[in-house]
C-alpha cells in the first residue's frame, strides 16, 4: 500500500455492505429490516461526506466484500476486506494494515453517528499530535472513534464490545499501559429506536418523511382556517408536505393557492382526489385527512413513531368539536377495533408501499371507499388506532339530528355490509342525509 498523504494521516472507515437483514439489526427488530436499512443507508451517505473533507487519507473496510462502486469509493478512496473474528481483531488488523503503510497518525470511525463532522475528525488528528491516542465517546458508554499513534494489541484483544463499559474499559487499558489520550466531544450512535428518535435522521429515514392528502369539495368557508391551524402544527417539520385536491366549483382552489401547499385538480370522489394526491406526494407514509378534521397537535410525531416501529397503517381516535354528551359517547366508540366504528373522519396514514400495493383506493366507490381500503389493509396485516384523537366537525349531525343521522349511518354501513351496489348505497345517502 503506497501512502500517498503528506499529513501521514489515514482515517479508517468501518462498514457493513449494506444488505437488507443484516444491518442495524437492534434497530430492525423494533422498527423492521427496511426502515433499518434505509437507515443504514443515509448513516454512510453522511459519514462519506463527512470523510471525504477531511486532510487524511481515507480506507473504507469493508464486511463482506469490496463493492464496485459506493460512496466511500469516491476520490481514490483506499478499499479492503475486514480481517479477524471479533470486532477488536478486526480493528486491530485495520490498524496494523495502515501501520504498514506508512501512516503515523491513524484514526478508526463507524458509520453509526448521524452528528459526526469534518471538524471533529481534524480535532482528532489535532489530540494525535498531542497524545498517543485519542477517544470519541459515545451517549451508550462506547466510541465512536479510536485513534493511534501506533498499534496498541492491548486495546482490542481478550475483551468484549457489547456492553455499556466499552469506552471505560478502553481508558483502563490506556491508563494502565500509560498511555496518554485526548477525548473528543460526546456523539449520540444509532443502535436502537429510541436513539433514532433523538437524531437529526428522525423523520426523514423513519418514514421518509410524510405526504398531508387533504380531498375537498366546496369547501371555501373552512379551508383557510384549516390550512393555517395545520401549516401552524407542521412548522418545525423539512420534510412534511401538504396536498390539497380539490374538485369544487366555488373558491377552495383560489384561496389554496395563498397557501405554501401544493394544489391538485380532480374529478369529484373522495377515492378519486386522494389518489390524485398520491400521485403527486414525494415522501414514504402518506396521511389523508378531511378538510374538516383536525389532528392531534403532534400528529406528526405520533405517525412517524407508528410507521417507525413498523406500524404500517392506521388512524386516530376521534372526537367532535361538540360536547354534547351522546356526541362524546360516539367519539368513545372510535377506539374500539370494529369496521362500524371506522371513518374517515378519523383521517388514515399508510406507508406508501402498502398503499401502492392495495392499488391505493377503489375509484369505482363513490362512498365506503375509507371502510374498503381499511379492510383490504386488515387483509394483509393489522390497522392500528393510535391513541391521540382528531377532533371533526359536528356540522352534518346539526343539520341532520344526531341521533337520526347516526341511524343513517348505521344503515349505510348495514347496506355496504350486505353487499348492497354502490347505486344504491348513494341513493340512500343522497335521500336521506343533507350535506
Amino acid at each position: 500500500m503506497k501512502q500517498e498523504s503528506s499529513s501521514g494521516r489515514m482515517l479508517i472507515v468501518f462498514t457493513r455492505n449494506p444488505v437488507l437483514g443484516r444491518v442495524k439489526t437492534r434497530l430492525g427488530a423494533e422498527t423492521g429490516p427496511e426502515t433499518a436499512l434505509r437507515v443504514y443507508r443515509k448513516l454512510r451517505e453522511l459519514t462519506a461526506s463527512v470523510t471525504e473533507a477531511c486532510s487524511a487519507e481515507r480506507a473504507a473496510f469493508y464486511s463482506d466484500e469490496i463493492p464496485d462502486a459506493d460512496c466511500f469509493l469516491r476520490g481514490g478512496t483506499l478499499a479492503f476486506l475486514q480481517e479477524g473474528s471479533d470486532l477488536g481483531e478486526r480493528m486491530l488488523h485495520a490498524f496494523e494494515t495502515g501501520f504498514a503503510g506508512g501512516f503515523g497518525h491513524i484514526a478508526l470511525i463507524g458509520t453509526d453517528c448521524p452528528d459526526l463532522q469534518t471538524s471533529i475528525l481534524e480535532q482528532a488528528f489535532t489530540e494525535l499530535e498531542k497524545h498517543d491516542a485519542v477517544l470519541g465517546p459515545a451517549k451508550d458508554g462506547g466510541f465512536y472513534l479510536i485513534g493511534l499513534n501506533k498499534s496498541h494489541p492491548e486495546l482490542f484483544l481478550d475483551r468484549s464490545w457489547s456492553h455499556s463499559r466499552v469506552l471505560q474499559e478502553t481508558i483502563d487499558r490506556l491508563n494502565e499501559y500509560g498511555t496518554t489520550f485526548g477525548l473528543l466531544p460526546e456523539l449520540q450512535d444509532i443502535d436502537t429506536l429510541e436513539d433514532l428518535r433523538q437524531s437529526r435522521l428522525r423523520s426523514a429515514e423513519m418514514t421518509g418523511s410524510l405526504s398531508i392528502i387533504i380531498p375537498t369539495f366546496n369547501e371555501e368557508t373552512g379551508i383557510a382556517r384549516m390550512l393555517d391551524n395545520l401549516l401552524a402544527l407542521t412548522d418545525r417539520f423539512d420534510d412534511v408536505e401538504i396536498i390539497v385536491s380539490d374538485s369544487g366549483t366555488d373558491r377552495t382552489a383560489e384561496i389554496v393557492s395563498a397557501f405554501p401547499v401544493t394544489l391538485c385538480r380532480s374529478e369529484k370522489g373522495r377515492a378519486r382526489q386522494m389518489n390524485a394526491g398520491a400521485k403527486l406526494a414525494r415522501h414514504h407514509t402518506l396521511y389523508f385527512l378531511h378538510a374538516d378534521t383536525l389532528p392531534p397537535e403532534r400528529f406528526v410525531d405520533d405517525i412517524l413513531d407508528a410507521v417507525g416501529s413498523g406500524k404500517e397503517a392506521g388512524c386516530f381516535r376521534m372526537q367532535f368539536d361538540d360536547p354534547h354528551p351522546i356526541m362524546t359517547l360516539f367519539g368513545w366508540f372510535t377506539r374500539v377495533p370494529l369496521s362500524i366504528c371506522r371513518g374517515g373522519d378519523q383521517s388514515l396514514f399508510i406507508t406508501r408501499e402498502l398503499f401502492d400495493a392495495l392499488g391505493g383506493f377503489d375509484e369505482k366507490m363513490q362512498v365506503m371507499e375509507d371502510i374498503d381500503i381499511i379492510e383490504r389493509i386488515e387483509r394483509r396485516g393489522t390497522f392500528h388506532i393510535l391513541d391521540n384523537h382528531v377532533v371533526t366537525s359536528a356540522r352534518k349531525y346539526h343539520k341532520n339530528g344526531i341521533l337520526r343521522l347516526q341511524a343513517i349511518f348505521g344503515t349505510i354501513h348495514l347496506m355496504y355490509a350486505l353487499g348492497y351496489d354502490q347505486e344504491s348505497i348513494i341513493c340512500y345517502y343522497q335521500e336521506n342525509i343533507k350535506s
